[in-house]
């Protein structure tokens, strides 16, 4: 699916605009691809369709989940952000500004000897699985 169908389509599934049949459809096509959830001003919470700038700790108390279990049910790359990409991006050139970078001492692969015995491997989540596939199809190597 294009971007241009993308936008085609979500635009008869707003939550706003739609029946309230047809946002069960909408929440679906999301859950199958959890990325879109995530927009420039918005991410949608995949469990109520809600739309907010950051999907907080007290938003996901109320559906009963932690952003660890969140993450992990709808297929989120664990150290994914859960806001919309502006603010991602206005919270990362901040930390930039004051130097946050270079006032980070801890190395996972070095702190936890799990992940060292492992050789730093981690479970593959759907966002990547997703991500790859689009990569592959974009370098005319097809894939499922």
């Amino acid at each position: 699916m294009d971007r241009a169908e993308w936008i085609r389509v979500s635009a008869m599934f707003e939550p706003s605009a739609a029946p309230r049949s047809r946002s069960g459809d909408w929440l679906a096509i999301l859950r199958r691809d959890p990325r879109r959830a995530v927009e420039e001003e918005q991410i949608v919470c995949l469990v109520c369709g809600a739309r907010f700038r950051q999907l907080t700790n007290t938003h996901l108390r109320g559906h009963e989940l932690s952003p660890l279990e969140y993450k992990r049910r709808f297929g989120y790359n664990r150290g994914r952000p859960l806001m919309c990409r502006a603010l991602c991006r206005l919270y990362a050139e901040r930390a930039v500004r004051s130097g946050l970078a270079s006032r980070i001492r801890s190395r996972p692969i070095v702190a936890d000897p799990e992940l060292r015995r492992r050789g730093g491997m981690r479970p593959v989540t759907l966002e990547e699985l997703l991500t790859r596939r689009d990569a592959r199809r974009a370098a005319g190597r097809g894939g499922p």
